[in-house]
């Protein structure tokens, strides 16, 4: 074990090194405004205890597990040596009263100074404890099921960590909840949400699709299959771990919390687009798989060949719940004003349709290039080809057409506000600017393999056919690009011509507030001396804090 000792006091130096750093810059720059020493070495001693407190709880995990197993009774004096129970007793002894005395200072610190419950070493203390402990606990727990499902029997080495790891969780979670961090409060919640979706989606689609394949081989494929049940618990293992962690961190905790961008890129990019693109590969697989098998004139069985419809229908189940689930998170629109979230999620969705579409559209335009010039190609390769850029065009240009003509028909309902629209403009700068450079790129490699043919003396069809991928990136890219730039001229046109109204005087309400403290933080406010000073509002009244640069 002596590589373990040797890595820790590796990531130690490391450590060190970095603080010096640091300290070496920071000092630098408060050499040039002396008030900011103190706060400087806050600083440093935030990131010093903190980094500490990780490093000694990892130690503590590692080290009390080891111990736990060597301890139980019937422990194997083969399969654990005497180095290894060496290494726990170490780090149990040294760690553990060291992460107790750093654990007793910061409790002491929150407790006396409100600043340290505000402050990013706090947070991020948190976060990673729990986080991490999070995902060993689950990923411990999920191999002991696994394993058990596998073997029949439980595995104590797996089991012992697991069970310690996750005490370290609840620990902190019961932390947490006393001294929760004012700073970004919903990060390690919309973290813990991300963690349990994902793994509970997992395990969903593996459970659903083994149990449709059984299905599938049962009614239409002669197999033997020796250890069928444990093909069926195995995903359910991973779904039994995930399912319970995703309802509480996101059913009791972040789902009804205040929509920050945090909380609207978890749902939009993780759920709905991630739904979205899980049921068009789903759809694109059948889609594609029916195409290819007409298109070669039916001649494979169809038993055989259709293997990967309970795949395909598992993602479009799997893909279509998480979608539609996280849609009606974000509420319906009948009862309510277009809200720029409800932007994001139409040129999300019609983005995503548009570069399907414009990706099958490519793989046509090739194919029949190659056609067209005569490039021998086998014919079953054409059938995929061809069965593949149709797939992506049925599925891609119905998207597209369906959430941009929403979008054009806001833009004519409300221009003032959806011309103003952040989306919007990024949307289709980002569109054209992309478009525009596969056309530049395009061309270029068009033009190279032409001279070089011409050069090697081998013009002919053959260039043709070599040049067919870049010709159909070149068309569509440059058909996109040309729409897109009409768009936006047109765009900038009505920005110009839409009468926005007069625009209101800005106006500030300050909340009710109990007579005198707020007169009492104002006084303070006054005398304070400082050039930038902020009023915090606290359940007991004001707090009137400086602002360090």
């Amino acid at each position: 074990m002596r590589w373990i000792l040797l890595g820790i006091l590796s990531f130690l130096i490391q450590l060190g090194v970095l603080v010096g750093i640091v300290v070496l810059i920071v000092r630098f720059v408060s050499g040039k405004n002396k008030n900011t020493t103190e706060n400087v070495g806050v600083l440093i001693r935030r990131l010093f205890v903190y980094s500490i407190m990780l490093v000694m709880l990892i130690l503590v995990g590692i080290g009390v597990a080891g111990l736990i197993e060597a301890a139980w009774p019937g422990t194997d004096e083969l399969t654990r040596s005497s180095s290894q129970t060496a290494v726990s007793i170490a780090f149990v002894l040294v760690a553990l009263p060291v992460f107790v005395g750093l654990s007793l200072y910061t409790r002491r610190l929150l407790r006396d100074d409100p600043r340290e419950q505000r402050s990013f070493g706090w947070a991020f203390y948190l976060t990673v404890a729990l986080i991490g402990s999070l995902l060993t606990s689950m990923a411990l727990i999920g191999a002991y099921l696994s394993g058990f499902v596998d073997q029949g029997r439980p595995d104590r080495t797996l089991l012992i960590p697991a069970v310690v790891w996750s005490g370290i969780w609840v620990g902190h979670w019961w932390v947490a909840k006393r001294r929760s961090p004012i700073r970004n409060t919903q990060i390690h919640l919309l973290l813990g949400s991300v963690v349990g979706l994902i793994w509970t989606f997992t395990g969903a689609f593996a459970t659903i699709g083994a149990v449709l394949s059984t299905v599938y081989d049962g009614l239409f494929l002669v197999a033997v299959i020796d250890d069928g049940i444990k093909e069926l618990l195995r995903p359910i293992t991973v779904l039994v771990v995930g399912a319970p962690v995703w309802w509480w961190y996101w059913f009791r905790h972040a789902r009804d919390t205040a929509r920050t961008p945090w909380w609207l890129a978890h749902v939009l990019l993780l759920g709905v687009l991630g739904g979205v693109v899980a049921m068009i590969s789903g759809a694109g697989v059948m889609l594609f798989g029916v195409l290819e098998w007409l298109l070669a004139g039916m001649a494979p069985s169809a038993a055989g060949h259709f293997t990967f419809l309970p795949g395909a229908v598992t993602g479009l189940l799997v893909g279509g719940a998480a979608w539609v689930y996280h849609a009606n998170v974000l509420g319906g629109r009948v009862e309510r004003r277009r809200t720029e979230v409800d932007r994001v999620y139409d040129y999300l969705l019609s983005g995503t349709g548009l570069v399907v579409a414009a990706s099958g559209i490519t793989t046509l335009i090739a194919t029949v290039i190659k056609a067209v010039s005569g490039v021998s190609v086998a014919s079953s390769n054409v059938d995929t080809t061809l069965a593949a850029a149709i797939t992506m065009i049925m599925i891609g240009a119905p998207m597209w057409w369906r959430y941009w003509t929403t979008i054009q028909r806001s833009r004519i309902e409300s221009p003032s506000v959806e011309l103003q629209s952040i989306a919007r403009r990024v949307y289709i700068v980002a569109l054209f600017g992309v478009a525009a450079v596969v056309t530049v790129v395009s061309l270029i490699v068009i033009v190279f393999i032409v001279f070089e043919d011409i050069l090697e003396g081998k013009f002919g069809s053959g260039t043709t056919g070599s040049a067919a991928v870049a010709v159909g990136l070149l068309l569509t890219a440059g058909a996109l690009a040309w729409y897109h730039l009409a768009v936006f001229r047109e765009d900038r046109i009505d920005v110009g011509s839409v009468d926005y109204g007069p625009v209101a005087p800005e106006t500030a309400t300050a909340p009710d507030v109990p007579r005198g403290s707020l007169e009492e933080a104002l006084a303070k406010l006054a005398e304070s001396g400082h050039d930038r000073t902020m009023v915090l509002r606290r359940a007991d009244g004001y707090e009137v804090e400086t602002i360090v640069e």
